[in-house]
């Protein structure tokens, strides 16, 4: 008898520690998922690189190609109060949370060729000076760009070769770089869609890195 009230004491405390066998685990909850909002472009303190933009008329006898190459930077401004667009048109419409550029002064090389048959005004070249209100740039959070530069149209003086002999003489050039595309990190480059108008077509390119 005594034995036996052992055996059920050592059972009951068994019991109350856990039981004779081995527990189950608990399974663990699932683990919360957490996103972390990724942080737009920091925008860059300026752009620099090259462009080149070509405007290329033909009507009638007239067949001329005139080529501005360079470097160009821009700097942080305001566009819609800087930049001057050609010909009276509206303001550049700029995305709001934009990241805004405007040109910064300097020369483009200008090569002029071609003339009006049976004239030749032959190959000229010019230093052109671009103003701050000649473009701008613009670059969104989600990295889209936009630009424009633009040289209102201008007489350069050149030399008009004829059958009948050689003159001084006045050729009309203009400028229109669009520029858009996306910002690859920390480069922005492309090539221009071309725009043709009245027998004229601009077509160009630009290659720029942030600075």
């Amino acid at each position: 008898m005594r034995r036996l009230i052992l055996v059920l004491a050592s059972l009951a405390i068994a019991s109350a520690c856990g039981g004779s066998g081995p527990s189950t685990p608990t399974s663990p909850g699932p683990t919360p998922i957490t996103s972390t909002p990724t942080p737009g472009p920091t925008p860059a303190s300026s752009w620099q690189g090259t462009m080149t933009a070509v405007r290329h008329t033909q009507v009638a006898q007239l067949d001329t190609t005139q080529t501005f190459e360079g470097t160009v930077a821009f700097e942080p401004g305001d566009i819609v109060a800087t930049y001057e667009s050609p010909d009276g048109e509206f303001a550049p419409l700029v995305p709001v949370g934009s990241a805004t550029y405007v040109l910064k002064p300097g020369l483009l090389r200008l090569t002029h060729t071609g003339g009006i048959a049976p004239c030749s005004y032959g190959t000229g070249t010019w230093d052109v000076l671009m103003k701050r209100s000649d473009g701008y740039l613009y670059v969104t959070p989600s990295r889209a760009v936009g630009g424009r530069v633009t040289l209102p149209d201008t007489t350069f003086p050149v030399t008009v070769t004829c059958p009948t002999g050689a003159t001084q003489g006045v050729t009309s050039v203009q400028m229109d770089l669009r520029i858009t595309g996306t910002a690859a990190v920390t480069r922005i480059s492309g090539t221009m869609t071309p725009f043709t108008y009245a027998g004229t077509t601009f077509t160009g390119s630009w290659n720029f890195e942030a600075r």
